[in-house]
């Protein structure tokens, strides 16, 4: 018997094929006996489609007559358990989401090695549509979470209350935070760079004050501070104003320079006697000061 088998072609088919017992059916009998004869192709390796075209119906009552022995196959949904009481998902063993997420890996790898999207998809047997929406994803995943965009407007005026006070919170708190940091930094400037210097500036000033040497002593600035004053012009006396102009005097030499006030060095001992001489005067004239009770106006300098 002559039929158009699908899987190889015209060729004779045995008394038992499916085929060939489906010719010889009247149309009564083919409806009750269509289901059947699909499973028998489905079993010996025919499609749906194909099916469909020999028995001459659509690919949805094949759909619908194979329902039993489909579900019972590679596409047999998980069995009902404790932990899966509804029987969701793939079954278990199934390898091709695996290989999806392998294919999808290895898109975002020869992506980051900078290989253009036409390459990709030739390496990968996938579409530049499929490669454009791998990338796409990986790229929201790599950026996080957005947060999405809420308007005032939408919330209450009680939440927008709330909401301002919340933001006035905020502010204060991020100026407290920045003047603190700005007053840190502040301070860590001024002991790394400006205190150091005025510190120097400040022993070495302290250093010249402790060896500084006056030129006269607190009771002769005083002495001529009273002569000189105009509220003591009537009070004092005139040997206080000759004490007070002869002490002053006597400072001539500390208070002016050689321009100004040359020093004299006329007179001074030619001889080694006139050395000795001057010197024993100049001890018996001290000895007659402290004597008289006298103190010297003059520190050396």
């Amino acid at each position: 018997m002559k039929c158009v088998c699908p899987m190889g072609g015209n060729r004779t088919c045995p008394d038992d094929c499916p085929l060939a017992v489906w010719q010889g059916l009247s149309e009564p009998d083919r409806k009750a006996k269509r289901k059947p004869i699909a499973e028998r192709l489905y079993k010996q390796g025919f499609t749906m489609e194909a099916i469909a075209t020999q028995l001459g119906v659509v690919k949805a009552t094949i759909s619908k007559d194979l329902a039993g022995i489909v579900s019972n196959g590679n596409n047999q949904k998980p069995v009902k358990t404790a932990t899966n009481p509804k029987g969701a998902g793939r079954r278990k063993g199934s390898t091709k989401p695996r290989k999806t997420v392998d294919k999808h890996a290895k898109i975002v790898a020869l992506a980051d090695a900078g290989l253009s999207k036409g390459t990709i998809a030739n390496q990968t047997g996938v579409g530049e549509r499929m490669v454009d929406r791998v990338l796409e994803v990986e790229s929201a995943r790599r950026q996080g979470p957005v947060d999405p965009v809420i308007d005032r407007n939408m919330l209450s005026m009680t939440a927008q209350e709330k909401l301002d006070a919340v933001i006035r919170q905020h502010k204060q708190r991020l100026n407290a935070e920045f003047e603190k940091r700005v007053l840190d930094e502040v301070r860590k400037r001024i002991d790394e760079m400006i205190l150091p210097h005025w510190k120097q500036k400040i022993a070495t000033a302290d250093k010249l004050y402790k060896h500084r040497r006056g030129a006269m002593d607190k009771a002769t600035f005083n002495k001529i501070r009273r002569a000189l004053h105009p509220d003591s012009r009537n009070s004092i006396s005139d040997k206080m104003l000759a004490d007070a102009f002869d002490t002053f005097m006597n400072l001539e030499k500390f208070l002016l320079d050689e321009t100004n006030s040359p020093t004299d060095l006329s007179g001074l001992p030619e001889t080694l006697a006139d050395w000795e001489k001057a010197k024993k005067d100049a001890i018996a004239a001290r000895r007659a000061r402290h004597a008289k009770g006298e103190s010297s106006t003059l520190r050396r300098l």
